[in-house]
C-alpha cells in the first residue's frame, strides 16, 4: 500500500497560458456494470463520510423515516436546522452530550462558527459533523440493550457488524483506520467504493430503501446550506445521491430511473477538501466525456451555470483533462 496519491492535473488558473494554480486529483466516471479500469481504479483511500451509509446499514438503529434519521448519514455544517433534528435524536435515546466520543467542535459552516467563537461559546459533541452517527450508534445498542462502553473501539460487537457488511459489500481485501471523529473507517480501492455505492443505488431492501429516501428528502440535512453536495443531490431532485468527505473527497450516484442508465462519478482532490475545486473538477471530469446520462448531461449544465462563482475572475480556467479553454 503506497502512502504517496498517484494523482493527475484536472483543471488550472492561469493568466495569459501562464498557469499559476494547478489541481490535481484522482477521477473516475463508472457506468452500470462496467469493471472500473485506468489508474484510478486501484488508488487505495481513507473512505471517510463516504462510508457513512454502510455505518449506518451495519448499525440498523433507524427506525422509520422522520427526517432526524437523516442525521445518521450526515456530515452537517451545523445549522440551527443541523443541532435542531441531532437534539431530537438525543431526546429519542435519552443521551447527551459527554455520550459521544467524537471531539468537541465549532460549526463547520464558517460564518456561524465565527460567530460562536467571538461571543465566547464552547465547542460542543454536537456540533461536530459526524455526531449524527454517534447517536445513532449509541442509540441502536441502548435499544438493544447491548454495552455501549467503548462503541468506538474496533473489535466492539456494533463495529464488528459495520465491518462484516462493508467485507461483504466491498468484495476485496481492505484495512481499517481510525477516523478523525473517533470510529473505525475503511480503507479501500477507488473501484470497490464505486461498486458499492452502484449496489446501494440498486439495492431493494426495505432499510436502504428507507435510507435513500431519507437522503433525497433532506439534503440539507446531510449536508447543509451552501454545501455542494446538497446542491446537486437538491437541484437533481431525487435522481442523485452526492457526497462529500473530508479531505477532497465526492462521489456523485446516480439513482435507477426508467428511462436513464445508471452512472457514478467519483474525485479525489490531492491538495484536500476546497468546495470550489471540487465542483470545478467535477464539472471537468463530465466534460471529458463523450456521452453521458441525461442526469449527468443535466449535472454538467448545472455546474456551468455556476462557473463563475467558482473560478477566479482575473485568470483563465482551463480543463486539463481536455486540454480546453473554460473561461
Amino acid at each position: 500500500m503506497s502512502d504517496i496519491l498517484q494523482s493527475k492535473p484536472i483543471f488550472s488558473f492561469s493568466r495569459r497560458g501562464i498557469a499559476e494554480v494547478v489541481v490535481h486529483g484522482i477521477a473516475a466516471f463508472k457506468s452500470e456494470g462496467q469493471v472500473l479500469k485506468g489508474d484510478s481504479a486501484d488508488v487505495t483511500i481513507v473512505t471517510r463520510s463516504l462510508l457513512k451509509p454502510w455505518q449506518a446499514l451495519g448499525t440498523g438503529g433507524f427506525n422509520g423515516d422522520h427526517s432526524m434519521w437523516s442525521m445518521s448519514i450526515a456530515s452537517h455544517s451545523g445549522q440551527s436546522m443541523h443541532i435542531e433534528q441531532l437534539k431530537k435524536l438525543q431526546e429519542e435515546f435519552h443521551l447527551n452530550d459527554e455520550d459521544l466520543v467524537c471531539p468537541r467542535a465549532y460549526p463547520m459552516d464558517p460564518a456561524i462558527g465565527s460567530q460562536a467563537k467571538q461571543t465566547g461559546d464552547k465547542p460542543t459533541r454536537l456540533n461536530h459533523p459526524c455526531a449524527g452517527k454517534h447517536l445513532l450508534m449509541l442509540g441502536a445498542m441502548k435499544s438493544a440493550e447491548s454495552s455501549e462502553k467503548n462503541y468506538w473501539e474496533d473489535d466492539h460487537p456494533i463495529q464488528k457488524r459495520i465491518q462484516a457488511l462493508v467485507g461483504r459489500e466491498a468484495n476485496e481485501k481492505i484495512a481499517w483506520v481510525v477516523d478523525s471523529c473517533g470510529l473505525p473507517v475503511a480503507v479501500m480501492t477507488v473501484r470497490a467504493l464505486m461498486n458499492m455505492y452502484e449496489r446501494f443505488a440498486l439495492d431493494s431492501s426495505s432499510q436502504a430503501v428507507v435510507l435513500k429516501k431519507l437522503w433525497t428528502e433532506n439534503p440539507r440535512l446531510v449536508g447543509g446550506l451552501r454545501r455542494l453536495d446538497s446542491d446537486i443531490t437538491e437541484k437533481l431532485n431525487g435522481k442523485i445521491l452526492a457526497k462529500e468527505g473530508a479531505d477532497g473527497l465526492l462521489i456523485v450516484q446516480a439513482l435507477p430511473q426508467k428511462d436513464d442508465s445508471l452512472a457514478s462519478v467519483f474525485l479525489k482532490i490531492a491538495s484536500g477538501y476546497n468546495a470550489s475545486h471540487l465542483a470545478l473538477g467535477l464539472y471537468c471530469v463530465l466534460s471529458a466525456r463523450p456521452a453521458l446520462p441525461k442526469v449527468f448531461e443535466d449535472l454538467k449544465e448545472y455546474l456551468k451555470s455556476r462557473l463563475e462563482e467558482w473560478a477566479p475572475k482575473d485568470q483563465q480556467l482551463t480543463n486539463l483533462l481536455l486540454n480546453e479553454r473554460l473561461s
